[in-house]
């Protein structure tokens, strides 16, 4: 799924919003944006399980659903923030709920970038392991050693 489908899938989803809703906020409003936090923080944590056990496709699969709660997240804190919902203003347990995602958010961030550096390391030893093969072995004309693949230079005039 590309990120534009999952874009609009996530504005569908935070479409159920109307327009009289979002000039002001119902009682439902912080229970909504603290589920999307622990939801958010849910996904995360399981991803980086993944990533702990180096299962980067099980977390791969977990991005479009991470991709849309995060989208959701987005517009409901854009929402708190035009109503000038302060973190002073919530409830002990809406605090922890958004430690807990900042925690988790910032674990998974390292995971992430080692997760990056890891495959950028084994993509380097797979095209380093490709060109050695492509150095060894026999030419055209049977004689060991010729390589033509890197544009060498040779004063043989047999080959």
């Amino acid at each position: 799924m590309t990120l534009q489908r999952l874009g609009k899938a996530a504005r569908r989803l935070a479409g159920h919003f109307s327009r009289r809703d979002e000039d002001e906020l119902d009682g439902s409003f912080l229970p909504h944006l603290m589920g999307s936090f622990a939801r958010a923080a849910d996904i995360m944590a399981q991803e980086n399980r993944f990533l702990q056990d180096n299962d980067v496709s099980a977390a791969a699969a977990l991005l479009p659903e991470k991709t849309a709660t995060m989208e959701e997240l987005t517009v409901l804190v854009a929402r708190a923030r035009k109503h000038d919902v302060r973190v002073e203003n919530l409830s002990p347990a809406f605090r922890q709920v958004q430690r807990r995602f900042t925690e988790i958010a910032a674990q998974n961030g390292e995971l992430l970038q080692q997760a990056l550096v890891t495959q950028e390391a084994v993509m380097k030893l797979l095209i380093e392991s490709a060109v050695e093969a492509n150095r060894h072995g026999y030419g055209r004309t049977g004689e060991v050693g010729s390589d033509t693949s890197c544009g060498s230079l040779s004063l043989n005039d047999r080959a």
